[in-house]
């Protein structure tokens, strides 16, 4: 059973993004302090119960704490990710009013799962949810964000009126704001100092740039056999192979990159065939 500093400290470190290892060193760091609080406060008079209330309310409100401490690693992260839910939100019933209103119909599926996406962006910034690993939670609804709203800029490009220009804009804004938050996220990496901080940032830009190319591919792929296909098929499942293996080489490197760096490279250059395979299958095809 946690003792209460347990659970206290347990509340502030799961608002921050932190992987499992960092969240875990930070929990040690916070207990060692509160406990050498407690002891401090034990050696002027007070009782054990009363020296661990005291240590609790000197170190202040556990949720003010987790929130400033992702503040500090995550600068204006939290003010930007609110900006885009809110904007996409109002995006997305612009777009649905206007189909609405011109075709008579709408794209009730896309404008549900647009806004779960949005609602779920915004609850993580809001800390209403809460991840084992919040960073791979909030940049997979990032990248699943980015995705559903390219499909909406298609709608409201199929669309007939003079504010066109605006709304691309704003799409426009929606994407690359999704981008520099997906890049921002995966970049800071309060475990890794030195020349393995340096490696780290190069390994997920490398792979974050590499699964946009992947994601991009497939989905064109899927899109143009979906043209000419009247039903979707059992086969196109097939086609998501070069996103699993990616994701799969992108976790095994992480996990390589401190004990065994060689091997994580092993699994970049892997990666790169990938890509020279899933190039010269489209030339293929395409011949």
């Amino acid at each position: 059973m946690k003792t209460t500093f347990e659970k206290y400290v347990k509340k502030i470190v799961n608002q921050t993004d932190c992987t499992k290892e960092e969240k875990e060193d930070m929990s040690e760091e916070l207990l060692l302090h509160l406990k050498l609080s407690r002891d401090d406060l034990i050696k002027q008079g007070k009782t054990p119960k009363e020296a661990e209330k005291m240590a609790l309310i000197l170190f202040g409100d556990e949720w003010e704490i987790g929130s400033q401490i992702q503040q500090a690693i995550f600068p204006y992260r939290k003010e930007l990710m609110l900006t885009l839910s809110i904007v996409s939100i109002l995006f997305t019933f612009s777009v649905y009013a206007l189909q609405l209103f011109q075709k008579g119909d709408a794209y009730i599926g896309w404008l549900l799962f647009s806004i779960l996406t949005s609602a779920t962006l915004l609850s993580l910034t809001l800390n209403l949810l809460v991840s084992i690993n919040r960073k791979i939670m909030v940049n997979t609804v990032l990248v699943t964000h980015a995705l559903v709203y390219v499909y909406g800029w298609g709608i409201a490009s199929a669309l007939d009126f003079t504010l066109f220009p605006l709304f691309s804009l704003i799409m426009a804004a929606i994407l690359l704001l999704s981008l520099y938050l997906i890049y921002k996220t995966a970049l800071v990496l309060p475990g890794y100092s030195g020349k393995t901080l340096k490696k780290a940032k190069l390994l997920h830009i490398f792979n974050i740039s590499l699964g946009i190319l992947i994601l991009s591919v497939t989905l064109f792929f899927l899109y143009a056999f979906l043209i000419f296909s009247s039903e979707v098929q059992p086969f196109m499942l097939l086609f998501f192979i070069p996103t699993v293996l990616w994701i799969s080489l992108y976790t095994l490197q992480i996990k390589l990159l401190k004990k065994l760096p060689v091997a994580s490279n092993i699994c970049a250059v892997l990666q790169v065939l990938l890509v020279l395979a899933i190039i010269v299958t489209m030339m293929i095809l395409y011949r």
